[in-house]
């Protein structure tokens, strides 16, 4: 009997999740976690999709949007800084006539500036025409060629602290970088693999003072000509296009919140592109999928706690048996334990954004949460409850916050000894506290001596901490009583 290969491949999906279902059962009752969520953006095409991108990340009103187009990336790969900057959604258009879903998104958005990407060859005036007719004001950047359209990108940011250099003629490592380079509010500059245009050298050594500059890719991607031309330069990524990708998360991970990871398309850059803004918001990573899950892609999948994987674009993007792979990789919380804080009364306090729990392979991850409060009145003492919630997670986080009251009033201590008898200061003293209590607190000794072999008055002063005066201590000294 002959099956076909959509019959195949569903069975081979369907004994893949009977394996992952045995293992969950077999594993233990500690994991409570349900399975990664997964939500698409899908659109009839790759306007639509950045249409509802948009919708998804700017439901009100925005006063600024960036119109690149949605079939030529070598303009636009530079842009994701800059839509950080004004806090605005990548739309795409047709290079003749203004898309109708980018249309009907400025109208929704009531957007006021619009920065074109890209020249007249790349964007018609008939387009920047039919943004004007809708009373917004449009800037173009658009140079003679990529490289200078990505130097009037990078005038627009300013001095940037950091750079990422890519390469101009694939898209690849460019979506990689772009949500982090947001984030990190990086300029994205291009280079060929083996020439660097005279205008980018001389934009790279005007900056060489700034704190880093990254090289995406390795010499395939950017030769050691070019690298050596680029100051204080250090290489991101290397191999394939997934295992860049992946090498290019991995360097910036501290930065990251993989709580939602958004995946997109290797085959084609619009999708990506147009989620760098979103995904950037969230500081989300994008992850490249081809037709099937690289074997790099799926060790880090399994390697990360994800609660939500953003998938974009439709089934021909990325299929609905990749989409339902994805949520059984990803590690699930197994357990937490709840959190015990102590301050002082008004020290401000706010929950932690992120705690560290026990991943389902034993292995300790910081992961988000969301408090029932966000803020408490610290200036009167007590203990108050919050409840965290760990999305992807059955139970919630319990955290204890205890208020302790400042020290008010601490009595002046009078203590005697003999001659030649040892005395220890002591380590805590009895202070009536801010609200009525008496508490025994820790007190530090400024350093001082005393000739115990002679008789006399001594005095020490100490620091209690959150007590704004000394602490005095008088130690009287006298010979012994000997009765003849």
């Amino acid at each position: 009997m002959k099956y076909n290969k959509d019959k195949i491949n569903i069975f081979k999906l369907v004994v893949f999740l009977f394996i992952i279902s045995a293992i969950s059962i077999f594993h233990g009752n500690n994991v409570e976690a349900a399975e990664t969520t997964t939500k698409r953006f899908n659109g009839q095409n790759r306007y639509e999709t950045a249409a509802k991108v948009c919708e998804e990340g700017w439901s009100e009103e925005s006063d600024w949007a960036i119109v690149v187009n949605g079939d030529n990336f070598v303009d636009a790969l530079s842009v994701a800084p800059l839509a950080k900057k004004q806090n605005a959604p990548i739309l795409l258009t047709n290079s003749k006539v203004l898309n109708v879903y980018t249309s009907m998104q400025l109208n929704r958005l009531k957007v006021k500036n619009v920065y074109v990407i890209g020249g007249k060859g790349v964007i018609s005036q008939n387009v920047e025409d039919g943004i004007k007719a809708k009373g917004i004001k449009v800037t173009r950047l658009g140079g003679k060629d990529r490289y200078d359209t990505a130097l009037q990108i990078a005038k627009k940011l300013g001095r940037p602290k950091q750079i990422a250099v890519i390469n101009s003629t694939s898209f690849y490592d460019g979506v990689s970088i772009a949500p982090i380079a947001a984030l990190k509010e990086m300029a994205i500059i291009p280079v060929g693999k083996n020439d660097m245009p005279n205008s980018i050298e001389k934009f790279l050594r005007s900056n060489r003072r700034a704190e880093q500059i990254y090289v995406i890719g390795g010499q395939d991607q950017i030769s050691n000509k070019v690298f050596n031309k680029i100051p204080n330069a250090i290489r991101v990524g290397s191999g394939d296009v997934y295992k860049r990708n992946i090498d290019i998360i991995n360097a910036f991970q501290n930065e990251l919140d993989f709580g939602n990871v958004y995946v997109a398309s290797s085959r084609d850059f619009a999708d990506a592109l147009s989620a760098s803004a979103l995904a950037c918001k969230s500081a989300s990573p994008i992850v490249l999928a081809g037709s099937n899950l690289s074997n790099t892609t799926k060790n880090f999948m399994r390697s990360k706690i994800i609660n939500n994987v953003s998938i974009l674009g439709g089934n021909a993007s990325v299929s609905y048996n990749t989409e339902q792979i994805l949520k059984y990789l990803p590690l699930k919380v197994a357990d937490t334990e709840n959190i015990r804080k102590e301050i002082w009364q008004n020290e401000s306090f706010t929950p932690p954004p992120t705690i560290v729990v026990t991943a389902s392979n034993g292995n300790m991850e910081e992961v988000s949460v969301t408090w029932n409060l966000i803020k408490v009145d610290t200036t009167k003492p007590g203990i108050y409850s919050f409840t965290g919630k760990i999305d992807g997670y059955n139970r919630n986080v319990d955290l204890v916050l205890v208020v302790k009251p400042l020290p008010d009033k601490i009595e002046d201590i009078n203590e005697e000894t003999n001659v030649n008898e040892r005395f220890e200061l002591p380590e805590t003293v009895t202070a009536k506290m801010s609200d009525g209590s008496t508490s025994r607190l820790p007190v530090i000794w400024d350093y001082g001596t005393k000739q115990s072999n002679k008789s006399g008055v001594y005095v020490f002063y100490g620091t209690v901490e959150k007590y704004d005066k000394k602490v005095k201590l008088t130690l009287t000294v006298t010979e012994h009583n000997t009765t003849p």
